[in-house]
């Protein structure tokens, strides 16, 4: 299963959300506001399932 990731709003860089889901479990997921802190800049993101690059799923 694809691990999410979302784009850091200050520095950009990808990061990992800890979510390890396939595309089926991602579409139930609720659609609430999360935040995680990005290792890089340490700097608090608030993210939606919108803001998850899907990609992953792409196979």
């Amino acid at each position: 299963m694809p691990l999410l990731h979302v784009r850091c709003a200050k520095c950009r860089k990808m990061i990992s959300t800890g979510l390890d889901v396939d595309f089926e479990t991602f579409k139930d997921l609720t659609d609430t506001e999360r935040t995680l802190e990005c290792p890089r800049c340490e700097e608090t993101q608030v993210w939606s399932l919108d803001d998850v690059d899907r990609s992953v799923f792409k196979a």
